[in-house]
This record gives structure tokens, sequence and C-alpha cells, in this order.
């Protein structure tokens, strides 16, 4: 009983972050930004084509800036999920009629990669997920559904291992490069994540830039490390 207690108040924690990263704007800089960095998105005449990625980071941010999530809470949720990086995919059609088209999630899988660092990372089946991050992960999408709409509703979750053999090979806050392909696109990202870290100040200009900038990109400045 114990421990299906402790799994549907992270289910609750998890729920509450979720609604939150999924407002446009939700006052808080810092999470808008992750919002941003994280969330991918290409329209081409009535086809869209997004991804949005969630690595461990992207809960922990939101719930921090959640004052509705307890610690404890917080801590169950992210104790769930260190282990798993989160995309969620969707491939349809958007016009006047609304969402159409949407592919189904075994067509999803069949053109979808990812890279980390050059390596392909295969996904995990949701039945080998552990417990807490299967009751945490089963209620994105009715709970995106409800937020975002039609657009939530017809997103697809695909679950990645973070670590192998013990070490991290998804890690957003760490030097490095991930890619995803979703049938025709292509989605980069250079990581570590500027959100994750501490704005830089060009001390000629007072200019203010994103924590992963090494330079100004309007003068060629070399930016100090934030203190």
């Amino acid at each position: 009983m114990r421990v299906r207690n402790t799994g549907l108040h992270g289910v609750w924690a998890a729920m509450a972050a979720l609604s939150l990263m999924l407002v446009p704007d939700s006052g808080n800089a810092d999470v808008n930004e992750l919002v941003r960095e994280t969330n991918r998105s290409v329209q081409s005449g009535d086809q869209m084509t997004m991804v949005l990625w969630m690595p461990i980071q992207f809960w922990e941010e939101s719930m921090k800036a959640n004052a509705a999530v307890p610690a404890q809470a917080r801590a169950q949720v992210l104790a769930m999920l260190e282990d798993y990086t989160v995309l969620g995919v969707l491939r349809a059609r958007v016009g006047v009629a609304g969402v159409t088209d949407a592919q189904p999630r075994e067509e999803l899988l069949k053109n979808l990669t990812l890279e980390s660092n050059g390596k392909r990372i295969e996904p995990l089946a949701l039945e080998s997920l552990a417990p807490g991050a299967q009751l945490v992960l089963g209620q994105l999408k009715p709970v995106i559904a409800q937020v975002a709409g039609p657009v939530g509703g017809s997103m697809e979750f695909v679950v990645y291992p973070a670590k192998a053999d013990g070490k991290v090979q998804i890690d957003a806050s760490k030097n490095g490069t991930m890619r995803v392909k979703l049938y025709d696109q292509t989605f980069d990202w250079r990581l570590p994540l500027g959100s994750l870290l501490p704005a830089r100040v060009d001390a000629k200009t007072g200019e203010q830039f994103p924590g992963n900038y090494n330079f100004n990109p309007f003068t060629g400045e070399k930016l100090p490390k934030a203190p």
C-alpha cells in the first residue's frame, strides 16, 4: 500500500509540473526559456512535425517553479524519472478542421531516431519501465490533451534510457549534442542547454546572453563565465 500511495502522489506532482510547463507564459523566465529550448516544431503547408524533449531537468525546473508541488513529491517524481529521457512526438495535419491524420505510435516509431553524441539510442518498451515511471508517464497523454487540446492529445510519448552501464548517455546539462529525426525533419540540440546555466554578461556592453554562449555573437568578444 505504501508503494502505491507513493506512486500516486508522484503522479500528482508530475501532472502539476506538466500543467505548468504547458502554459505559454508561466511567469517564470527560466522555465519559459527551458520550454522554448526543449520544444521544436516545423509546419510545412498544413503538415506539422513536433518534438517535445523532456529530460530530467524539464521536470526538476518546472516543479521548482511551481509552489504547489511539495518538496517531498518533487523528490519522488525525480527519483522515478531520473533514468529516462522522454520525447513527445507528433506528425499531423493542421487546418481549419483542426488536427487530422495524426500518425499512430507504430508509424511514428518507424520514422523516429534519436542520437546522443553521434550514438543512436533505442527506445524502451513502456512495459519495461520501472513501476513508478509507468505511473507518471501513463498520465502524460490525457493531461496534455486536457491542457493543450487536440495537438496535445495527438502527441505520442517515447521513452529512452538516459543511462547505460551506469553511465549517463543523455544529459541536457553537459557538453554534447542530441539529434532527433522524425520523418523528413531533423532537430538538433547543442548541449548544455543555455537555460540550465547562469546567464553570461558582456563586461563591456552589459548585454546578457544564455549560459551556453562563449562569445558575444554581435562583437565576437569572449564572455566571462558566470561566477
